[in-house]
């Protein structure tokens, strides 16, 4: 039956791994599709850069807690927490780090102007770069693959 005699334990060995492999990557498979569908606000399967920005910049209203037009270091750093732990009930494993030297803070970059305020419009180019930052290969459309890496 066998063109060689089977060691034993070894034929099933592949096949168990095989399967704890697919078994530990499907929760994060799953994780994934969450996060994708939360970015997808046409509902058509598909996720391009232009809806994940709109899907961040579409936050902005529920953030701007005092409703002044923009946002303050305390109102975007409640929006930063916020946004993490939703990323992290979604899948995502981001862990953030502290500014290292010479590196500024995500307020300070988003803050263009300088004003100590982030505007509507500095809220959308920064929508604009972290959707651009998902499209690792620039085609326009985020894809499970591009997030997984």
């Amino acid at each position: 039956m066998y063109p060689f005699p089977p060691v034993r334990g070894a034929t099933r060995a592949p096949l168990f791994l095989a399967a704890a492999l697919v078994v530990s990557l499907a929760p994060h498979a799953s994780a994934q599709s969450d996060f994708l569908a939360s970015l997808d606000l046409d509902g058509d399967g598909v996720v391009t850069v232009a809806e994940a920005a709109a899907a961040r910049d579409a936050r902005f209203d529920t953030v701007d807690l005092n409703g002044d037009g923009s946002l303050d270091a305390a109102e975007f750093d409640a929006l930063l927490q916020a946004t993490r732990t939703r990323y992290a009930s979604l899948g995502q494993n981001y862990q953030p780090h502290a500014a290292s030297a010479g590196r500024i803070d995500a307020f300070t970059f988003s803050d263009t102007d300088a004003d100590g305020r982030v505007s509507r419009a500095e809220y959308a180019r920064s929508s604009a770069r972290f959707a651009r930052s998902l499209d690792r290969n620039g085609d326009g459309v985020i894809t499970p693959f591009e997030l997984a890496r």
